[in-house]
């Protein structure tokens, strides 16, 4: 029971933080779509695109229209390993493929969500 009223008080103080900023966190009404061909979407804990492909020299960009936290994140040895690190929503992560290959990313705090970007 203790519990609940604390957690009750949190959701009260971060709603009253919000609005005493003048921030809302309203979610968005239509899922938004790429703005390019170089743009990878998150929105409704997915990469939209899931497979983007693009030439060597391309820089993707990801842009956070999730009212979760999410992040890109490719880890390898031998590859361009790249992270965006947590991008809060509307946050944009960019990443330049100077090597061509497959690389098969994922949002670490949400292992479920996956993409790929092909760059040839």
């Amino acid at each position: 029971m203790r519990l609940a009223a604390i957690a009750v008080a949190a959701v009260v103080v971060a709603d009253w933080a919000c609005a005493s900023s003048g921030t809302k966190n309203t979610p968005i009404s239509k899922a938004p779509t790429p703005s390019s061909p170089e743009e990878v979407v998150i929105y409704e804990y997915k990469f939209v695109p899931v497979r983007l492909t693009v030439p060597v020299g391309t820089t993707v960009t990801w842009v956070n229209y999730d009212v979760a936290t999410h992040n890109a994140t490719y880890r390898s040895f031998g590859d361009e390993a790249f992270d965006s690190g947590n991008l809060s929503v509307t946050q944009v992560y960019r990443h330049r493929f100077g090597t061509p290959g497959s690389y098969d990313y994922l949002c670490t705090l949400h292992q479920g969500m996956r993409g790929t970007v092909v760059v040839q």
